[in-house]
């Protein structure tokens, strides 16, 4: 059935077309929605737009199936923020639960490492930097040196992951570890 907008909603699979105009008309208020029901912790590690694209995911996979009959635009609206405020609140428990905690990740995550860093170093300071990291990298893959690089350059973790063609939760890992690897080596007494 075609709505007063002329969006055909109960046609399977889905029109491209329609895909697009739906798209287009509803992802960009959903992402502001779903940004306002993430908490800030959750919000670091991902934002509306992640919500939204699964949002849509799941609305064609249903429509699909012929499990979603809608008649409106009104009722199309009211379908995606229900889908949309269920997966943010999906999202927020998945990234609090323990193994993921984000509330167990410091504040400031890298701050003692850029605070060193935000002053020049000696020559001496310097070799010993050098060798740290490279003692820090050994035995880990090329991708982890390459995330740490970009790290202290200053670039964020969704720019990190975009560059290399990563997942942020990739680059998440990477970072967690080089600092468990760090700490490891502090607490044992060692430059």
């Amino acid at each position: 059935m075609d709505n007063s907008e002329g969006i055909n909603v109960n046609q399977a699979p889905p029109d491209p077309k329609l895909v697009e105009q739906l798209f287009t008309r509803y992802a960009e208020r959903l992402a502001r929605f779903a940004d306002q029901h993430l908490s800030k912790r959750v919000a670091g590690r991902l934002d509306g737009e992640d919500v939204v694209q699964s949002v849509f995911r799941t609305f064609f996979r249903r429509y699909s199936r012929g499990e979603l009959r809608v008649d409106s635009s009104a009722e199309v609206w009211r379908l995606l923020v229900r889908i949309t405020l269920r997966k943010a609140q999906a999202k927020g428990r998945y990234h609090t639960a323990a193994p993921r905690d984000v509330g167990a990740e410091l504040p400031g995550g890298d701050a003692p490492l850029t605070e060193a860093l935000a002053r020049e170093p000696g020559p001496e300071e310097a070799a010993m930097l050098v060798d740290e990291i490279e003692t820090m990298l050994h035995g880990l893959p090329e991708l982890h040196c390459r995330i740490l690089d970009l790290r202290l350059q200053g670039h964020g973790a969704a720019e990190i992951a975009a560059q290399l063609g990563t997942s942020r939760m990739t680059v998440y890992r990477a970072i967690t570890l080089l600092q468990q690897r760090l700490e490891a080596r502090t607490s044992a007494g060692e430059p």
